[in-house]
């Protein structure tokens, strides 16, 4: 679904040593694979056979795929987006449930997360393949008339556009969205205990062993852009999704100035704070990845105004790594655990 040059993940696994105290190290199975134009990892506890968890996962991972991948043809999602009129586009039920409660959230961010971004996005992304070709302003206004969350609705089972040019993008909430539903599918099997990590995104459940959680961590983005992973900070998860979203990866430099693929949907071009990364604690992993992407739009300051309507759909807690004058970074919390 994701291109192969969409980031690596953005949050690192963090993985407690000192297991002897609980009696031993428990039956901790693992798998992992590409997926999305990325990776994804699973670990579980439990007697649950390893083959029937990861067909589990891979039958999700394939459905999510055939749903909204933008890289095949035959996608739900590229023949919606081909479909270029006003008249009802009959749709899966789980395209349905993504794609509104991505309107939803829409709606809650003030649009600084939206589904019809697909015009946009396809422009920056030609950008990265063609650095020397500047951003037009009066293109990207151009294409910024064919983009607003409320020119769509999902309504009987189909997608209904208000302009027939509209097009649809939902890379920024898929990967959280496959995380829950692969969760489901791992509880329905029996298996409560596992950490889930789909494109950089996270999703866990249970315990790693009776009183040990599963721990992640939020990537340090000056390790990473120096090809290192090293946690700027760390936190036990217990049913919970921790998603992060940052803006130093990707980025090029068109013309004189510097772009990359985090824009504000509001206005076609970058945010112009000084947010690097946003961290978001939801129990919906679909939740936690949007609101990321929202809150990274939005920035530090901005977010307080949204927070009220966010928490009406579980987001727990936010972390913002801001950039100083002097070149280092600032945690800046919203009802983050500490």
């Amino acid at each position: 679904m994701r291109p192969s040059f969409r980031p690596p993940p953005a949050v690192v696994a963090v993985w407690l040593a000192g297991l002897a105290a609980c009696g031993g190290p428990p039956r901790v199975q693992q798998f992992g694979g590409p997926t999305m134009g990325s990776s994804y990892e699973v670990k579980f506890v439990g007697a649950a056979p390893l083959a029937s968890v990861r067909a589990a996962v891979e039958h999700e991972l394939a459905r999510f795929d055939l749903a909204f991948s933008q890289w095949r043809e035959d996608s739900e999602i590229a023949r919606c987006n081909l479909h270029a009129s006003t008249a009802p586009f009959p749709v899966s039920p789980l395209f349905a449930e993504v794609l509104d409660l991505s309107l939803r959230l829409a709606a809650a961010t003030g649009g600084a997360f939206d589904p019809t971004v697909k015009p946009l996005s396809d422009r920056y992304r030609a950008a990265k393949r063609e650095p020397g070709r500047p951003l037009d302003p009066a293109a990207l206004a151009a294409l910024r008339a064919h983009v607003g969350h409320g020119l769509v609705e999902v309504r009987d089972g189909a997608v209904h556009k208000r302009r027939a040019e509209v097009q649809i993008d939902l890379d920024g909430i898929v990967a959280g969205a496959c995380a829950d539903a692969i969760a489901a599918r791992l509880h329905a099997l029996g298996v409560h205990d596992f950490f889930l990590q789909i494109t950089g995104e996270v999703l866990a459940h249970g315990e790693k062993a009776p009183g040990v959680p599963w721990v992640a961590g939020i990537v340090d983005p000056a390790a990473d852009l120096a090809g290192g992973e090293a946690a700027i900070r760390s936190l036990p998860l217990r049913d919970l999704s921790l998603c992060t979203s940052g803006d130093y990866r990707n980025a090029v430099r068109v013309g004189d100035e510097i772009v990359h693929h985090v824009f504000d949907p509001r206005t076609g071009a970058n945010a112009r704070h000084r947010v690097v990364s946003v961290s978001v604690l939801a129990p919906s992993a679909a939740v936690a990845d949007a609101v990321g992407t929202a809150l990274l739009v939005a920035g530090d300051e901005a977010a307080a105004a949204v927070w009220p309507a966010l928490q009406g759909f579980g987001v727990v807690g936010a972390l913002f790594l801001v950039g100083d004058a002097a070149g280092g970074l600032r945690p800046v919390g919203l009802s983050w655990p500490e």
